[in-house]
């Protein structure tokens, strides 16, 4: 499901959720599952012998398989705003509530924009440490196995294979289709893939490539958002704090990295939640001399296949 599916969206938090996804994008694209706080991550590594095919009142073959599930725990995100009793009085004094409210409606967005971009930043950069979720870019590093850190069911080896080191300038039209070359077969590596995600940078250059071969498109996302794409696939743009412009090949570090993604519930790369998108506005009598709202996000990254993600690292422009 897409957040807004997710997420019980009353009073404010269906237009603080609005502002939420026109600044970080890629929540616009991701998607989420219901699963408890303590979770699991069954990865498809089943396995098949022999052939379908087969002669009359011949045995149909059968293969057994084993389910591997691994835990995932929600990582918490969260942020208040409050505002003393203090100015409530004083708006009452002026006779204009509303411009109370309207204050506050401000600062709720500020707020919630701030979040936002907390949670995108970690959908890539997320350790999985420290009380924060897994990111694609450390769930697949710019490493081979042994860099690697095994999770949520795949191994080093397999996790290693899921990137490329593309090694280019793109400065060149001889690099350009070095580079195009490479992601086409990538892309092919992910049946189904709905998402290339990458920096605003990149994400400039690669619809430029695209239109000189003839490869560049638009379309609507589901929140009626234009898209710039790329084979048909919508290119993803977010800002270089999600995806930086200063990764390293061991002698730059001035690289950058793309994702393809086949964002789906099942068989895909999506994030387990159990709130979606989940806000609590001011009440009218609290605890403390000071009104509060908060709101919050519960998520983690979940892949059930290795062919739903891909990431293509080490891109210099």
């Amino acid at each position: 499901m897409k957040i807004d599916q997710i997420s019980s969206l009353t009073g404010r938090a269906a237009n603080l959720l609005s502002k939420m996804l026109e600044l970080a994008p890629l929540l616009q694209y991701a998607e989420f599952r219901k699963d408890y706080s303590t979770g699991i991550n069954v990865p498809d590594k089943s396995t098949f012998t022999g052939s379908a095919a087969r002669a009359v009142n011949a045995p149909i073959q059968k293969d057994n398989q084993t389910p591997n599930p691994v835990t995932v725990s929600l990582a918490l995100y969260g942020r208040e705003l409050g505002v003393d009793d203090l100015y409530k009085k004083d708006a009452e004094l002026s006779g204009s509530p509303n411009g109370l409210m309207r204050w506050l409606d401000r600062q709720l967005s500020a707020l919630a924009v701030k979040l936002a971009n907390e949670i995108q930043v970690d959908m890539i950069q997320g350790t999985g440490t420290s009380n924060r979720m897994l990111g694609l870019g450390n769930f697949v590093k710019d490493a081979a196995a042994g860099g690697q850190t095994a999770a949520l069911g795949f191994t080093a080896a397999e996790q290693a294979a899921m990137n490329t080191q593309v090694s280019l300038q793109l400065n060149t039209t001889a690099n350009q289709d070095s580079f195009i070359e490479t992601l086409f077969k990538k892309l092919a590596e992910v049946p189904g893939a709905n998402a290339i995600i990458c920096n605003a940078n990149l994400a400039s250059r690669l619809t430029t490539i695209a239109k000189r071969l003839g490869a560049a498109g638009e379309s609507i996302n589901t929140f009626g958002v234009p898209v710039t794409t790329f084979n048909n696939v919508p290119i993803v743009s977010v800002d270089t704090n999600t995806i930086t412009q200063t990764e390293s090949d061991g002698t730059n570090n001035d690289c950058t990295s793309l994702y393809i993604v086949r964002f789906a519930e099942e068989l895909g790369v999506a994030f387990s939640t159990n709130s979606g998108f989940y806000f609590q506005d001011f009440q009218d009598y609290q605890s403390s001399p000071a009104g509060v709202s908060r709101m919050q996000f519960f998520l983690n990254l979940v892949v059930e296949r290795n062919d739903a993600l891909r990431r293509l690292s080490r891109i210099r422009l």
